[in-house]
């Protein structure tokens, strides 16, 4: 039995509000632990802080949606509904670019905490530059798609003079460039995970959650599909709900698959313990880093177990560092090596597209 406008609208809500409460509950738990208690928080953590804050923006964007009818069919809604609805489309269009964006930031910020491959971290920070460069892009394009902007929400759009780009054309840009992206971003740490020092099952169960990203990337083709039903409509207003509520979901299983590594220590509470109770005896490592001396020395940490660090290889505690002494040791050429230490303790919603 098909749904009614109410029936599809109430789902977009009720499914915002829960997805937001549960995204609010991972990140506040992310910041609690990584930030409060690890005393480590980072750029990665930041990020998703403004991910999570662009998903309450979303979450009061739907409810004006809600209010002004989103959903239903145009014959029902009125000329002030209508032009609202045009507009919140706007601020919602803009509250996506920067979510995705943001949530991508942080998962590469996170990687650069653990990639020991020089290589693979220069094609990391080159992926963030990039990505940084495509927000950029989609932010200014998304506010100057018509000219002037208020022919955005003009009913009808010729009533105001000027013109508008092709939205089709660039949301299927956009959406396929971040699935494709999604599934780089993927794959980029699995040969670095591959060879931690731990037994294969805890490595597998690392690999596990790292992978919990392909369901983001499944919801992203979901949503581009929605775009392409969405422009066979012949009600844009009526038939936008899907794209909102397939975006929403989106953004926050985005977040969650993105917060669960970094929830690890809260099943491992010896890692808070040895944060808490440490201190650096030299500045604190930079995401990745081998060495922050400035010098040609690099770190060695204190721990109890002799670990030999190579490139492309990396331990538990890279991914999830507590506070450590450190010492500045062998440089090139000396006994330990480059890379030795030793060890002494414990990733639209849109309404109507404007076309030209």
């Amino acid at each position: 039995m098909p749904q009614t406008d109410q029936e599809r609208q109430n789902g977009l809500v009720i499914t915002t509000i829960v997805l937001t409460s549960l995204s609010f509950i991972f990140v506040l738990a992310r910041s609690v632990v990584r930030i409060g208690l690890m005393r480590k928080g980072g750029w990665d953590d930041y990020l998703m802080i403004l991910a999570m804050i662009c998903s309450a923006g979303y979450l009061a964007e739907v409810m004006v949606l809600r209010e002004n009818k989103g959903g239903f069919s145009s014959a029902v809604l009125s000329l002030e509904n209508m032009i609202n609805l045009l507009k919140i489309t706007l601020a919602i269009q803009l509250t996506y670019y920067v979510a995705i964006a943001a949530i991508k930031l942080s998962i590469l910020a996170m990687y650069l905490r653990f990639l020991a491959s020089q290589t693979t971290r220069l094609i990391c920070k080159g992926t963030m530059a990039l990505h940084v460069a495509f927000f950029i892009v989609c932010f200014i394009t998304t506010i100057a798609q018509c000219r002037p902007m208020h022919k955005f929400w003009a009913i009808p759009p010729n009533s105001v003079e000027g013109y508008c780009i092709n939205t089709t054309v660039f949301f299927y840009f956009t959406s396929g460039f971040n699935i494709v992206t999604d599934i780089f971003i993927i794959a980029l740490p699995i040969p670095t995970l591959r060879k931690i020092n731990r037994p294969q099952r805890e490595k597998y169960a690392l690999l596990a959650i790292f992978l919990l990203g392909t369901f983001a990337t499944v919801m992203a083709i979901t949503r581009l599909h929605s775009i392409y039903t969405y422009t066979l409509a012949t009600d844009p207003f009526q038939q936008a709900i899907l794209v909102n509520l397939w975006s929403v979901i989106e953004v926050n299983s985005a977040i969650l698959t993105a917060c669960a590594p970094a929830l690890k220590p809260l099943f491992t509470p010896h890692l808070i313990r040895a944060s808490r109770e440490g201190s650096y005896a030299q500045k604190p490592m930079h995401y990745g880093s081998n060495n922050t001396s400035g010098s040609r020395g690099y770190i060695r940490s204190k721990k109890s177990v002799e670990q030999s660090w190579a490139p492309g290889s990396i331990t538990m505690n890279s991914l999830y560092p507590a506070n450590t002494h450190t010492e500045v040791t062998g440089g090139p050429g000396s006994r330990d090596g480059p890379y030795s230490s030793k060890d002494t303790s414990s990733t639209v919603g849109i309404l109507p597209m404007r076309g030209a």
